[in-house]
């Protein structure tokens, strides 16, 4: 059963571009399929990770940024859950790091 705060089109993404798989995996709803992409943007691109989280009255707020030293760049995305908050920041490092432009919708 899919999360409320999973992303269909994103979890493709995940596993056809980032992860070079075929089918997909609950990439945005579940931690352990998210930690794969945290460490292939590790190994692969040499980017550090920063997971935060805020709680207050409003409900959770998970904040993942992938940080690459040598461009000092960060790539930053906010979500109600981890998984989707990482996912939605490997994209975008990936997509500036790997020079790549993301896949049309055709």
């Amino acid at each position: 059963m899919r999360s409320a705060y999973s992303d269909r089109e994103l979890d493709i993404f995940m596993a056809t571009v980032i992860m070079d798989q075929k089918g997909t995996r609950p990439y945005t709803s579940e931690i352990g399929p998210a930690w794969q992409v945290v460490e292939k943007m590790m190994r692969q691109y040499k980017c550090e990770l920063k997971l935060d989280v805020f709680l207050g009255v409003s409900g959770e707020l998970w904040v993942a940024s992938f940080y690459h030293p040598l461009k000092c760049q960060r790539y930053e995305s906010r979500a109600k859950t981890a998984p989707l908050a990482i996912c939605r920041a490997a994209k975008e490092a990936y997509l500036d790091l790997a020079g790549a432009e993301p896949p049309s919708n055709k």
